[in-house]
């Protein structure tokens, strides 16, 4: 979030290039907090700068200000997709992650991959690893979103009979994705949508309640879903609960589902669990000290991703019986 403000603020491509200064804001910048009279500088929080501006333009016609928030919105845009390099990535933490999780038995529920991120990254690893991906879109040629295909699987067909697809993962962008656009009614995939095309729920104030309209509406209420689904567990990482349309669900669940688990990393999660000054972590902690099978690791994704288990997809008595029935 900081890159962001750095990028949305500064006449520079890189963020590290940003000298800090107030003095150095692009001359639109200056303009629109002048025009809302933004006196949270200091702060450098992006998503409550953008969430004044729109509420501004809720009661005022305003140039200066409507520039910068679209100016804001297409360096956001940018920032989440360009990164992406296929060759210099590093997506090892992905790829890790969806290998060892979705190795699973395929009468098990299939693994939901739940992101509040824009970019392509989970997309991209199952891709390298050959994996197929369920998120909403229709498998036709120009890719339309439809809840529907949020239930269909893959089966492999043979002379013997047919049988689940190992590796299938479902996958919600509960936020949008930089590869999804408008086009009437419809959500599209496309792959350089403009940032007014593009169907994200942009850092503000307001994202509550742009998660009610499809379709961020179909993924959250997957999601929600899940929570209340027995023996399930509910890995984190990357979200720091700040959220509450999701944050509060699933402290929710975690309270009232006895058969779930919850895994929670962050690189910081003690010391925010400790402090007492976070409605939501403070909240996790006292579930915890109470009982409920809450983890909290102080580590990154790459550091959780390399603690799962390498789960085998089927045990010996199933390979035995499925190369039995192989040999007819």
């Amino acid at each position: 979030m900081h890159d962001l403000w750095c990028r949305c603020l500064y006449d520079v491509a890189d963020p590290q290039d940003a000298n800090e200064n107030p003095d150095n804001y692009s001359q639109l910048a200056k303009d629109a907090i002048n025009s809302i009279n933004y006196q949270e500088v200091d702060q450098k929080n992006i998503e409550h700068l953008l969430s004044c501006c729109d509420a501004y333009l809720q009661v005022h016609e305003d140039a200066n200000v409507a520039d910068f928030v679209s100016t804001a919105k297409a360096e956001i845009l940018d920032a989440c997709s360009s990164f992406l390099d296929l060759e210099t990535s590093d997506l090892a933490a992905y790829k890790m992650l969806l290998q060892r999780l979705a190795r699973r038995r395929t009468r098990d529920p299939r693994l939901r991959v739940f992101t509040t991120n824009y970019d392509n990254c989970f997309e991209e690893a199952a891709a390298s690893l050959g994996m197929l991906l369920v998120d909403g879109f229709s498998y036709t040629r120009r890719r339309r979103f439809d809840p529907k295909y949020f239930d269909y699987d893959f089966v492999r067909r043979d002379p013997e009979g047919s049988d689940f697809v190992e590796g299938v993962v479902a996958l919600h962008k509960l936020h949008g994705s930089v590869t999804w656009a408008r086009d009437g009614d419809d959500t599209i995939e496309a792959s350089n949508p403009s940032p007014d095309q593009a169907v994200l729920i942009y850092p503000a104030n307001g994202k509550y309640q742009q998660a009610f309209v499809q379709p961020h509406l179909e993924q959250l209420s997957r999601f929600l879903e899940s929570l209340r689904k027995s023996n399930s567990c509910l890995m984190v990482a990357g979200f720091g609960f700040n959220d509450d349309h999701l944050a509060e669900p699933i402290v929710s669940a975690i309270s009232s589902n006895p058969t779930m688990k919850l895994v929670v990393a962050d690189l910081h999660a003690h010391d925010l669990a400790e402090r007492g000054d976070h409605k939501y972590w403070s909240q996790l902690k006292a579930l915890s000290d109470s009982g409920v099978d809450i983890c909290l690791l102080n580590g990154s994704f790459k550091a959780l991703a390399s603690l799962v288990p390498n789960l085998a997809a089927l045990t010996p008595a199933e390979n035995l019986a499925d190369a039995i029935r192989k040999l007819g």
